[in-house]
């Protein structure tokens, strides 16, 4: 008989390692998971800061050329003299270049910003996914099914 019991005993100590090894690839897969999710992220962040400054520089040339437009037009109310008009045609052109720029790098960011909510949203998700691996990991989960079910159940 007591060989049985050290069989059995002999059986749940190798199960319960089996179950612990498969647990802890698991648990170091979703680590490495989670970190290159979280370099990603960081990246992203990288990407978005450089984006806002170049939003602000271009900004502020449109700002810049628009306040020289407006000037030259304040002190030439009745036209643009021949003789300065090239430079305010160059003027122009310069703003409105800074303008279509300034939009792309807007159109950029809010690209920039899905993506990056998107993997926000994807982190999360596998986040959860190892909270609810973990809560049903316990240490009965060592056991097999049909003791589990008798040590383990909480009484109703």
């Amino acid at each position: 008989m007591r060989w049985v019991v050290r069989l059995l005993v002999l059986a749940l100590v190798l199960t319960g390692a089996q179950h612990l090894r498969q647990r802890q690839e698991i648990v170091a897969a979703a680590g490495q998971d989670l970190d290159a999710q979280r370099r990603g992220l960081e990246a992203a962040e990288a990407e978005i800061d450089a984006t806002d400054r170049s939003i602000d520089d271009a900004e502020s040339r449109v700002r810049d050329l628009g306040a020289r437009i407006s000037e030259i037009e304040h002190e030439h109310a009745d036209g643009v003299p021949k003789t300065i008009y090239p430079d305010y045609v160059r003027l122009v052109a310069e703003h409105n270049d800074a303008v279509a720029e300034h939009n792309d790098l807007v159109a950029r960011a809010e690209r920039l910003h899905a993506d990056y909510k998107a993997q926000v949203d994807r982190t999360n998700a596998r986040v959860a996914e190892v909270n609810a691996f973990a809560a049903r990991s316990g240490p009965c989960s060592l056991l097999p099914d049909w003791l589990r079910t008798r040590l383990c159940t909480a009484p109703e």
